[in-house]
Order: structure tokens, then sequence, then C-alpha cells
């Protein structure tokens, strides 16, 4: 009997569900680097600095990774902007990753059609792309773009069209095919795509006017008891210099060097 006891509370561990969105090269679910992406690396990391769990990952759409994580305990979604409006039921790390803001993205032979929509400091301002009825774009569903660019997207004045996909890849797929003018996206997306599917044409990426220059990249875990255990664990791991370095290092491979040390850098909490 006793042994018995000992072997049921032996295997009584929490399981940690990781949410996972195709995002390259976040999550890379394809081709030569299907697993390598930055943030397939900081899951196994993160899932070794939590060896007292049970860790599963499960691939899905921004929408369901967030339903999931506001509607159950114990479920994790790495990589994600905070927005405490929109996702009340969630948690989120306190010490972010810096990493570059997202951009308007263009084939470089159209990028004179955007001239007229530049600010003075060379940034694209969507007040006044929200009044061409030519230009069209394209973007992911359920992606928490920040303010600015959020804002530009749920404007009901807005004149010109956008279409809303799931993926990057989708994304550059309507712009190679001329099906939209640009895409909103983070700049090694588009990058990833260019360099492993040796795409022909090159790209011109805006910063965006009101969006600040860098993203802050979180963690988030459900706010039940065991989403609340696995943050105070993970925020632990990540206090230490070890912790934090181990967990930004898959990025150097996507980032410039001056952008890799600022995310290295850190925004202190």
């Amino acid at each position: 009997m006793a042994a018995g006891i000992l072997q049921g509370a032996a295997s009584a561990r929490e399981t940690v569900t990781w949410m996972t969105v195709d995002l390259p090269p976040a999550e890379i679910y394809e081709g030569d680097l299907a697993g390598k992406g930055f943030g397939d690396q900081q899951l196994t990391i993160l899932s070794a600095a939590l060896s007292d769990y049970d860790h599963q990952v499960v691939r899905g759409t921004i929408a369901r990774a967030w339903h999931e994580l506001e509607t159950r305990d114990g479920v994790c979604f790495n990589w994600v902007t905070r927005n405490a409006d929109r996702h009340k039921s969630a948690i989120y790390s306190r010490r972010p990753v810096l990493n570059p803001s997202f951009r308007l993205m263009v084939k470089t032979n159209r990028a004179a059609d955007f001239t007229s929509y530049l600010s003075g400091a060379g940034e694209i301002d969507l007040d006044r792309l929200a009044e061409s009825k030519s230009l069209s774009g394209g973007y992911i569903a359920s992606r928490d773009y920040l303010p600015a660019v959020n804002a530009f997207l749920n404007d009901d004045r807005r004149a010109g069209k956008l279409r809303k996909t799931m993926t990057t890849a989708q994304l550059v797929g309507l712009l190679r095919a001329d099906r939209v003018d640009f895409v909103l996206s983070g700049p090694f997306e588009v990058a990833f795509y260019k360099e492993t599917q040796h795409l022909p044409e090159d790209f011109t990426q805006y910063r965006i006017k009101g969006n600040p220059p860098y993203n802050e990249g979180y963690i988030a875990c459900s706010a039940g008891p065991v989403g609340r255990e696995v943050m105070a664990k993970l925020d632990a791991y990540l206090d230490r210099p070890e912790g934090w370095t181990a967990y930004v290092a898959p990025l150097q491979r996507w980032l410039d060097p001056a952008e890799y040390a600022f995310a290295q850098a850190g925004k202190q909490h």
C-alpha cells in the first residue's frame, strides 16, 4: 500500500501546455529549419528550466492559443505582445525581450508608390495611408500589432481594402503575387522567407509612425494556480543572468548585431 501511495505521489506532476503558432522564424513547422526557430529553441530551454513539470506543445492559431490560455489552467504562450485590455485572463513575464517593431513591407520595385505616405522621419503615416483607395494590404488575423497599427486595422473609415491571413507564408504569397500592395509584418519574418525560399524579389521595410521602435516580447500564462506557479518560476529563471542569456541567445541568428545587443540588454523591471 505504501509503495502504491508513493508511486501515485511521484506521478502527480502538473503539465504545462505550450501553445505555438506557425510564425517563422519564431516557430518553424516545415522545411529544413523545422523545429529550429528561435521560439522552438526557447521552449526547449524553458522546459528544461521547469524540469519538475511535464510539457506538451500544441500547434494552433493565435486565436486558439489565446482561447486555450484564457479558458484552461496550465497553458502558456511564448513570445507575445502584452495587451491587458484584450487578454484580461493572462499573466505575463516580468521581463520582456525587446525586438524590432512591426513594419510595413512592400516590394522594392513598388516603393515609389509609398513615398507620398512617408513622414519627415521616413516613417509610414497610417493616417495618410488610410485615405488611399488604390493600395491594399495584408495582415495576420488576431495578432496584436500595437496601438497605432491596431487603430489603422480597425478604422471603419479606411478607404483601402485589407486581407486577413493566418500565417506569414500566406502574407508573403499575397505580396509576391501582387494581390496586396503591402503587408504588416515583423522585419525578420519576410527576411526569413526571402532567405529560405530564395525569393528573387527585393523587399523594402518602413517603420510605422506612432509605433515604438521595439516590440516587447513576453511569455504569457493562464491566471490560475498552475499558471501563476509556472510564471513565478519562469520569472525567477529569467532573473538569473545565465537564464536570461540562454533565453535570448536563439535570436542572434535573426537579428543584426546592434539589435541583438539591445535584446540581450533587455528591459529591466
